[in-house]
């Protein structure tokens, strides 16, 4: 009975990991980060599309310091909006988490230099996008 129920258990996770993709829209993101967002077996759909919109949002944060003032401007919005979203359904440590697996051992240099650079805006609640 209990090896049943285990197999069920087993079985069902391993229909979510084959499904997910098909939910969670990983168009833009790295493919290292898609998969690591997709062996996130605990977590749930909702949970995935944030991360994935948080890793398009911050994998431009690499990038950061090449660009002009109208496209900081644009990635600082998206990554604020992604951010916002993020936060809404997951930890600061799955965050964390997402933000190592994206910059590795430069995390919090990228992260340092946007936090300085990157401009200040207050986004309109109403116009936010969540995925």
């Amino acid at each position: 009975m209990k090896k049943t129920i285990l197999l069920s258990l087993v079985l069902s996770l391993a229909g979510c990991q084959l499904i997910s993709p098909i939910f969670v829209d990983y168009n833009g993101v790295r493919m290292d980060a898609a998969k690591w967002i997709n062996s996130q077996s605990l977590l749930s759909m909702q949970q995935k599309r944030s991360l994935a919109q948080l890793s398009k949002a911050q994998q431009l944060l690499r990038h950061y310091s090449d660009q002009d003032g109208p496209t900081r401007l644009a990635i600082a919005k998206q990554n604020q909006i992604a951010l916002h979203c993020a936060h809404l359904h997951l930890s600061e440590k799955k965050i964390s988490q997402l933000q190592q697996q994206l910059f590795g051992d430069e995390k919090q240099q990228i992260l340092a230099f946007y936090q300085d650079n990157a401009p200040m805006i207050k986004l309109d609640e109403k116009s936010i996008q969540c995925e």
